[in-house]
């Protein structure tokens, strides 16, 4: 039961990594189409260990063909969601924590845990249902050919996060 448990945690807290992986970029000061001095700079020095703004990236955007327009929509999409990503990242995280104390205990209820575990999982879902309708927004701002270019770009940089372990499966 406890490696149960113990697989269980690993896998959540990956989830929510996952989940909220857009509110962990480092968002620009302004709702504006292009950051300027050193928020452009960290968009792109933190390309390593955080996506960049595709949108907002010149290389991107070139590769992309996206308008100063098109750019100006989706970063204002953005950040419109940010700080709703941002709530389901965090409430994710204390019911998890709590759910990890639960766990901890010996002869915990078990009842107690599957609730838990169900005001775990709603949140996580209102998490996922925040992002996917954020994506599908900004994608609705796109051209299908841009669209297509965007899922190729995202499954270039899956594929060096994960070493190609992916073969190239995104979900994006």
């Amino acid at each position: 039961m406890w490696l149960l448990a113990g697989l269980m945690l690993v896998s959540t807290s990956g989830q929510a990594a996952e989940l909220c992986e857009l509110s962990q970029q480092r968002p620009g000061a302004a709702s504006t189409a292009k950051p300027k001095g050193d928020d452009q700079k960290r968009e792109t020095e933190g390309a390593g260990q955080r996506s960049k703004k595709w949108w907002i990236d010149p290389q991107d955007r070139a590769e992309l063909g996206i308008t100063d327009q098109q750019s100006a929509a989706v970063e204002l999409e953005w950040q419109k969601t940010l700080p709703k990503l941002r709530e389901k990242r965090e409430q994710l995280e204390k019911l998890e924590a709590e759910l990890a104390q639960l766990l901890a205990r010996d002869g915990g209820d078990e009842a107690a845990i599957a609730a838990q575990i169900d005001r775990v999982e709603a949140v996580r879902s209102e998490g996922n249902k925040v992002r996917t309708l954020m994506i599908y927004r900004m994608h609705r701002v796109l051209k299908v050919e841009q669209r297509a270019k965007v899922k190729a770009m995202m499954d270039r940089r899956d594929d060096r996060r994960d070493g190609g372990r992916r073969g190239g499966s995104s979900s994006r």
